[in-house]
């Protein structure tokens, strides 16, 4: 359940000196290296309680949403896209990337309804196509729904999913770089081969097919970045 401060991502800005002993993310939807446990992200990033103590108490209380569902886990992995809410404070975040990692961006409640998934597999079960998502979701028979395409979803108030609509990897395509040395960049798709050239203005730069996802056509669906000039 703990891990050692100084081998904490450093994008928990958790103060790798300050104590010994920290949350470690729980395995689940993100990787543990990719992704905050939800302890730390109210306490570190949100700065919404003021010790482990009131983190715990929050979770457990069933205050603290993700993508819709309460989670009763100091350590639930909270990753890539999603959705954080609390609603007796009328406050919702989503995490995005940012250079060094991961962050979190305060949203409307509006948009907390809506969310991105990169499709990272797709196979046949039972005569059905399945799709998986960066977050372990699995959809079935999703028309037109490639690997490397974003599904655009719908969360409601119970915390159940429906697809809006398919967001394809093509020429022209607003398309996030999430991880690696240009994470939080954004930019036109342009071509893949082993890597995925962008454009963004006249500037084209590269990234792993696997550091990408699209998050629009001509502008985001959601809130990716930090608005400037946002500590």
């Amino acid at each position: 359940m703990h891990m050692k401060r100084v081998t904490s991502p450093k994008f928990w800005n958790a103060g790798r000196k300050n104590k010994v002993w920290i949350f470690t993310p729980r395995p689940g939807p993100h990787s543990k290296r990719f992704s905050f446990p939800l302890s730390v992200l109210l306490r570190d990033i949100l700065n919404l309680v003021s010790d482990a103590r009131e983190a715990r108490a929050a979770i457990k209380n069933r205050e603290i949403l993700v993508d819709g569902v309460a989670r009763r886990d100091t350590n639930f992995p909270v990753g890539l896209l999603d959705i954080v809410s609390i609603p007796s404070m009328k406050k919702h975040y989503r995490i995005v990337p940012v250079q060094k990692g991961l962050t979190a961006v305060e949203i409307s409640e509006k948009e907390a309804t809506t969310k991105l998934l990169r499709i990272v597999r797709k196979q046949m079960i039972a005569g059905k196509t399945q799709i998986t998502t960066h977050d372990g979701r699995n959809f079935l028979d999703v028309k037109n729904a490639a690997v490397g395409d974003t599904l655009v979803i719908a969360i409601d108030k119970e915390g159940r999913t429906s697809v809006k609509k398919v967001l394809k990897m093509e020429e022209g395509a607003l398309t996030l770089i999430f991880k690696g040395r240009q994470s939080g960049k954004m930019g036109s798709f342009y071509s893949v081969d082993k890597t995925v050239k962008l454009k963004d203005g006249k500037t084209v730069f590269e990234a792993p097919l696997d550091y990408v996802m699209i998050i629009g056509k001509t502008k985001p669906e959601i809130t990716v970045n930090k608005v400037e000039g946002e500590e």
